[in-house]
C-alpha cells in the first residue's frame, strides 16, 4: 500500500530548508548519488553527473532550493576530487570537463527553478485548501445552528401540539444528520449503505442490508434521508421494530442510473390496510418524486413491503 498523499505532503512540510532534515536530505542524496556513480564507473559508463541530476531533484523537491544548491555544490566537488584524472586532487579541468561542468550547472539551475515554483504552486494549493475547509467548517457550524432554530421555532409555534411537534423535529433532525454526514465526505457524496446505517442508529443490529456500494449526491441523500426517516418511525410504532423479535430486510441494486430497493419487514404485529394515506406517506411521496422516483406499498398479513425506485443523477 502507497503512503497516503496527506501523509507526504505533511511529511515534507515538516522539512525546513535549513533545519537539520534538510541537512540529512542533502547528505543522503549526495551519499546515494555518489555510490551509484561508483557503480556505473566500474561497469565502464563515463558520466561525471549522470546519477547527480535526480539527487539536485529530489532534496530540491523535498527539502527546497536551499537543499538542491547544497547538493549542486556536493556534486560538484566530489566528482571533480573523485571521478575527474587524476583522481583524489583538484586538479585543472580539460574543455572537456569544463564543458561537463558548466552543462550540470546550468541543468542544475534550470531544475532548481522548476523545482521552485512548483513547491509555491503547491504552497498556494494547500492554502486555498486550508482556506475552503475552515469555510466549509464555518458553513456547516452555521447550517447546524439553523437546524436547531427551525426546530426551536416548530416547537414553540406547536406548544398545544406537541406530537406534530415531535414528528417535524425529527424530520429535520434526519435532514440535519444526513447533511453532516455529507460534509464530512471529501467527495460531498454519501454512500446508500451509511446512509442507512445513520438513519438506522440503534436499531441497526435488527436490519440486513444487501446491495452494491452506491454513491449517493448531496440531493438524493438529503431525501432519501427523509424517505428512511418515515419508514423506519412506522416501523417502530406500529411494525416489526415495536416488538422484541422482528426485522428488516432491505435489499437494492443498481441498474442503468435507476435504483431499486426493496424494505420488507417481518415479525411485527399484523399489517392492517389503512384507510387513508397519512402525512408521512406524502413526505415519502414528495422527497422521492425530486429523484424522479416512486414508491409501491404491499400491505402483506407477514410485514409491510416497500418498493423504492430513484435515479442517481
Amino acid at each position: 500500500m502507497g503512503i497516503p498523499v496527506a501523509s507526504r505532503t505533511k511529511f515534507i512540510e515538516r522539512i525546513g530548508p535549513y533545519s537539520f532534515a534538510a541537512l540529512f536530505v542533502v547528505i543522503i542524496c549526495v551519499g546515494l548519488a555518489t555510490l551509484f556513480r561508483i557503480g556505473f564507473g566500474r561497469l565502464g559508463v563515463n558520466l561525471p553527473f549522470a546519477t547527480y541530476f535526480p539527487a539536485v531533484l529530489i532534496a530540491a523537491l523535498l527539502a527546497g532550493t536551499p537543499a538542491g544548491i547544497g547538493v549542486t555544490i556536493a556534486s560538484i566537488l566530489i566528482v571533480w576530487w573523485a571521478f575527474i584524472a587524476p583522481n583524489h586532487e583538484l586538479s585543472s579541468l580539460s574543455r572537456t570537463d569544463v564543458a561537463n561542468f558548466l552543462i550540470f550547472i546550468i541543468s542544475s539551475l534550470v531544475i532548481l527553478t522548476f523545482v521552485e515554483f512548483y513547491r509555491d504552486a503547491v504552497h498556494r494549493l494547500q492554502e486555498r485548501d486550508r482556506e475552503r475547509e475552515l469555510l466549509l467548517n464555518e458553513l456547516e457550524h452555521r447550517g447546524r445552528n439553523t437546524y436547531a432554530v427551525v426546530e426551536s421555532i416548530v416547537r414553540n409555534t406547536l406548544l398545544h401540539d406537541r406530537e406534530s411537534a415531535d414528528a417535524i423535529a425529527d424530520r429535520v433532525r434526519a435532514v440535519s444528520s444526513a447533511n453532516d454526514l455529507i460534509n464530512w465526505s471529501r467527495t460531498k457524496t454519501v454512500q446508500l449503505r451509511a446512509l442507512l446505517s445513520l438513519m438506522f442508529g440503534p436499531n441497526a443490529e435488527r436490519i440486513s442490508t444487501v446491495g452494491p456500494d452506491i454513491e449517493l449526491s448531496a440531493d438524493a441523500a438529503r431525501n432519501l434521508s427523509l424517505v428512511f426517516h418515515e419508514l423506519l418511525t412506522n416501523a417502530m410504532k406500529y411494525g416489526p421494530l415495536s416488538k422484541p423479535d422482528g426485522r428488516i430486510d432491505i435489499e437494492w441494486n443498481y441498474d442503468k442510473q435507476k435504483v431499486r430497493l426493496t424494505w420488507k419487514e417481518h415479525g411485527g404485529p399484523k399489517v392492517v390496510i389503512p384507510q387513508k394515506t397519512g402525512f408521512g406517506t406524502t413526505v415519502i411521496t414528495q422527497s422521492l418524486r425530486s429523484l424522479s422516483g416512486e414508491i409501491s406499498f404491499a400491505f402483506n398479513p407477514d410485514g409491510l413491503c416497500c418498493n423504492v425506485e430513484f435515479k442517481l443523477a
